[in-house]
C-alpha cells in the first residue's frame, strides 16, 4: 500500500507566506482530505493531484480557513465530470449549510454525495482508511482526526487546539504526528489566549506520546521555519516544519 501526505497548506487564517489548511492524504491513487481552506481546490490541482479521486472530506472545526474551500471543490469536482461518491465529515453548521445551499440550488453537485456529522469514534472506513474523531480544545468545539492506513500507518492530526493530553493518549506510539503550532514561545501568552499551541507545546506532546515524528503546521506567518524548528527541537528531534506543497512519503 502505497502512502503519500501532501501537505497543501500550512498557515492560519490571512495567507501572506503560506497557504490555508489543507492536507491530503493519497493512499494509492484515492484521496483523502483534512480541511479545506480557501485555494485548495487549485493548490491540490497544482500538485498534480485529481480532484475527481477524492474519496471523503474530513473538516475539523467551522472556522473559515478550515472549511471555506470545499463549496470550490464541489463546482470544480461538479465541472470535471467527477461521478464516484463523496463523503464528506464535518460539524452538523456545516453539514445544515451544505444541505440548505443543496436546496436553493446554489451548489450543483452531480456525483452521489454522504454528509456525516462527526462524532467521538470512529467517522468513516473503506479497504484502505480508517478514521475515527476524538475531540480537542479550542475557542469552538473542534475534533482532530486519528487515522489507520491499511494496518501498516498510523497518523494522527489534531487540527487546532490548546495542549491536551487526549492528544498524547491518541497519538501513543504513532508514526506520524501532524500538530498545529500557531505560536512559538515568544508568544505563550497569546497562544493560551487564543487556544492554540505553541511549536514547543507540539513537541512535548509528540515527546510524551513517543510517536516517530512531528510535523507542525498552521503557522503564524509572524515567525520564520528556523523559529518554528528551534522552539521545537530542543525538546523533540525529530520535527519537521511543514512548507506548502511538502511531500512524506511512506
Amino acid at each position: 500500500m502505497n502512502l503519500r501526505i501532501y501537505f497543501l497548506g500550512t498557515g492560519t487564517a490571512v495567507p501572506i507566506k503560506r497557504g490555508l489548511p489543507c492536507i491530503v492524504l493519497k493512499v494509492d491513487s484515492d484521496l483523502y482530505v483534512f480541511d479545506v481552506g480557501e485555494g485548495c481546490q487549485y493548490r491540490i490541482m497544482k500538485a498534480g493531484l485529481g480532484i475527481i479521486k477524492i474519496k471523503a472530506i474530513f473538516i475539523t472545526h467551522m472556522h473559515g480557513d478550515h472549511y471555506l474551500g470545499l463549496f470550490g471543490l464541489f463546482q470544480s469536482m461538479h465541472l470535471l465530470n467527477k461521478n464516484t461518491p463523496l463523503t464528506i465529515v464535518g460539524p452538523n453548521e456545516l453539514l445544515d449549510l451544505i444541505n440548505y445551499l443543496m436546496d436553493k440550488k446554489l451548489v450543483r453537485i452531480g456525483y452521489p454525495l454522504n454528509i456525516s456529522s462527526i462524532r467521538v469514534g470512529e467517522v468513516y472506513s473503506d479497504n484502505k482508511l480508517l478514521v475515527r474523531a476524538y475531540p480537542v480544545e479550542h475557542s469552538i468545539p473542534s475534533y482532530g482526526y486519528d487515522v489507520y492506513v491499511g494496518k501498516k500507518y498510523h497518523i494522527v492530526y489534531t487540527g487546532d487546539t490548546r495542549p491536551i493530553d487526549k492528544v498524547v493518549e491518541v497519538s501513543n506510539n504513532a508514526d506520524l504526528l501532524i500538530h498545529e503550532a500557531t505560536f512559538t514561545s515568544v508568544d505563550r501568552e497569546e497562544a493560551v489566549k487564543q487556544e492554540h499551541s505553541t511549536a514547543a507545546d507540539a513537541a512535548k506532546i509528540a515527546g510524551e506520546a513517543n510517536v516517530k515524528s512531528l510535523v507542525l503546521t498552521h503557522i503564524s506567518p509572524r515567525y520564520s521555519n528556523d523559529e518554528v524548528f528551534l522552539d521545537a527541537y530542543r525538546y523533540f528531534k525529530n520535527t519537521i516544519v511543514a512548507e506548502d506543497y511538502m511531500i512524506i512519503y511512506f
